[in-house]
């Protein structure tokens, strides 16, 4: 806890030797509170390098920097850094991000094999995506090459049914000759002509 007493008594005092001697109390006072911050609160290899001695007036942290200086210098070599209300707060961002950086360094190598193994990955992935591509090509070609038969095969039935259709249904053969009642054949005199001669009624 912060000796607030000892400032309220050098507040307090009217006569000169009053004042200085509770200013010696509360440079004593705030020498003791910074030894058992720095014992309690800074255990090597359990808590961090630096404490905070948190100060609970602006008043009073302006009177220690100005009228106290070997104290702020007592607590900076002890790693204990005196803060304000309004200071407070900076100091553990600022501290956050010390930390944050000093880890970050700490697993670069980490990191580092992390974006390496990464890289790879991207890179096979490139790579299948080329081979699969040298497929879908492939395969368009020969989906190109199927419509090119399509085509033709396509073009002959045409021609082929047109021709059907040109030539028309085929005629049914013709059977021998009838021979009308009342007819009769005459040979030619060489026998390579034969006729059918009708006589009509007169």
């Amino acid at each position: 806890k912060f000796p607030l007493e000892a400032w309220n008594a050098i507040r307090a005092a009217e006569a000169a030797d009053l004042q200085k001697a509770a200013a010696q109390a509360f440079r004593r006072d705030i020498e003791v509170h910074i030894r058992d911050i720095a014992e309690k609160y800074l255990i090597q290899g359990e808590t961090q390098d630096t404490a905070f001695m948190f100060v609970p007036s602006e008043s009073v942290f302006a009177e220690i920097h100005e009228n106290f200086e070997p104290v702020v210098q007592k607590a900076h070599r002890a790693r204990v850094v005196i803060v304000s209300p309004s200071l407070l707060m900076l100091s553990i961002q600022v501290i956050q991000a010390i930390l944050k950086d000093a880890r970050m360094r700490e697993q670069a190598h980490l990191i580092q094999g992390e974006v390496i193994r990464l890289m790879e990955d991207v890179a096979r992935v490139d790579e299948r995506v080329r081979r699969l591509q040298t497929h879908f090509g492939q395969a368009a070609r020969d989906i190109d090459d199927i419509l090119v038969s399509t085509t033709k095969v396509t073009k002959r039935g045409q021609k082929i049914e047109a021709l059907e259709f040109a030539e028309g249904e085929p005629e049914p053969p013709r059977g021998p000759a009838k021979v009308e009642a009342g007819a009769r054949v005459a040979d030619s005199k060489t026998g390579q002509l034969r006729l059918r001669v009708v006589e009509g009624d007169d």
